[in-house]
């Protein structure tokens, strides 16, 4: 799993736009949660803009379930930021 896998799965959204993919993986590196994970990324920051104002729960479950493989092939962490402009 890499970022560009990331990139993909959230291609095509229409409800809102992705505007960054960051990943934070090599500064949690050392975490307990992390320590003994196989794979590289496992933290990652996205940056949202919602332009049609849908409630901030509806993105992240839209955004979990187009990441559920990922998440359970070990991505620890998603931080989501969304603005509105």
């Amino acid at each position: 799993m890499n970022l560009n896998e990331i990139k993909k799965h959230l291609l095509n959204i229409s409800q809102f736009e992705i505007l960054e993919i960051i990943d934070n993986s090599k500064s949690h590196s050392g975490h307990k949660g992390v320590q003994d994970s196989s794979n590289s990324l496992t933290h990652i920051e996205i940056k949202i803009c919602n332009h049609l104002n849908m409630k901030k729960i509806d993105i992240h479950r839209y955004i979990y379930q187009r990441l559920e493989k990922e998440i359970k092939s070990g991505l620890h962490s998603i931080e989501i930021k969304i603005s509105n402009t």
